[in-house]
């Protein structure tokens, strides 16, 4: 059984970093919806995705803990997995294949708290309460600074913003189109079809979904959900500036 499925110990530290109040935590759901909750618009996990994330855990598991470090920072919290941003803190608070460091845990423990995943912010709040305001003045700054990479806002524009330039390279215009409705696409190497309208639509409302939560979440004024209409370059701006601040 990995780690993802069992109940893992949330430790944090009360008054001295050699006193440990041990939390049980139980993440019941799959990797995916372990993470999430209803209303977030998942970015497609594809199947090399998990092999990294089945990796991590078998590593972590040995206790090879250099590595397992690794795999979530480098690999697996670039995609928005909020249990390896989760994890990476753990192990920044516990000194696991890394320098123990309670300040970078607990940007990493509010980073992956951002869904309001129950299990992450209560993590995050018990970490929150043991630091001094000037280390919670520290952690704001380091939780800025992955908020402005790693936040979902900023992967849902990426994401965006590679279907809105998928949608373009194949139209030859700014979106929609995508050839006749008849045209039929070969997906993978395993002859999967589909046809261009639908793979279009697809496409298409996929961009709305995130545009709506966008809009829903965030005090960023979007006018309407039209993908031919919006300025993709003003919406990274403004979720910039958004992530940015805390208030």
């Amino acid at each position: 059984m990995t780690i993802r499925s069992l109940c893992i110990q949330v430790n944090s530290v009360l008054q001295k970093p050699s006193v440990w109040l041990a939390l049980s935590a139980c993440l019941f759901a799959s990797v995916a919806g372990a993470q999430s909750t209803n209303s977030f618009p998942e970015i497609p996990v594809d199947a090399k995705t998990l092999r990294v994330q089945k990796q991590a855990e078998e590593v972590y598991d040995r206790t090879d803990y250099d590595r397992a470090f690794f795999i979530y920072r480098n690999e697996l919290v670039p995609i928005g997995d909020k249990y390896a941003q989760y994890n990476v803190g753990f192990m920044y608070l516990t000194g696991k294949g890394v320098e123990e460091d309670r300040i970078a845990a607990s940007a990493w423990y509010r980073l992956a708290a951002e869904r309001g995943t129950k299990e992450f912010v209560h993590a995050r709040d018990q970490l929150m309460r043991t630091l001094s305001d000037a280390q919670r003045a520290e952690s704001d700054v380091q939780f800025v600074k992955l908020r402005r990479e790693y936040s979902d806002l900023v992967l849902l524009a990426r994401a965006i913003r590679a279907d809105y330039e998928a949608m373009r390279s194949s139209t030859g215009s700014r979106l929609g189109g995508g050839g006749s409705a008849g045209t039929v696409l070969q997906l993978n190497s395993g002859g999967s079809t589909m046809s261009s309208a639908d793979y279009y639509g697809r496409i298409e409302r996929r961009i709305k979904a995130r545009l709506a939560y966008i809009a829903e979440h965030t005090q960023i004024n979007i006018i309407d959900l039209n993908v031919e209409s919006f300025d993709l370059e003003d919406l990274e701006d403004e979720i910039d500036d958004y992530v940015g601040r805390l208030d």
